[in-house]
């Protein structure tokens, strides 16, 4: 699943935060569809591939440039990196939570009684 958001990322040029979301609906419909076929939670089959996604290098680089605005002093340049990069973290991670939540909401909703 990695492999399909490095598509995306490279080959069709979407952003990374439109190609996480993509990729991780696409796990979490797989997930569903095996969960459904093995009897198993979709987490079981979900966690793992999620697990390379999360934006390790944006967080790092979030705290790095907030460690830098404290130690050397307030820069616009430093604080718009520190920004961009704990916006990505953010945005990435909220794509990762939407994209896992969609086929859930989609396939195991609760239609009214009436």
């Amino acid at each position: 699943m990695f492999k399909r958001r490095y598509c995306c990322l490279l080959q069709i040029h979407i952003p990374i935060v439109f190609a996480t979301f993509f990729a991780t609906c696409v796990i979490g419909f797989i997930g569903v569809h095996l969960s459904h076929r093995y009897l198993a939670h979709p987490k079981a089959f979900t966690v793992a591939a999620i697990i390379p996604m999360i934006p390790g290098v944006y967080a790092y680089k979030a705290m790095i440039g907030m460690v830098q605005l404290h130690h050397f002093g307030f820069s616009e340049i430093r604080f718009e990196n520190a920004i961009s990069a704990f916006l990505n973290t953010t945005f990435i991670l909220g794509a990762i939570v939407f994209g896992l939540a969609l086929p859930g909401l989609l396939f195991y909703r609760e239609r009214p009684v009436v």
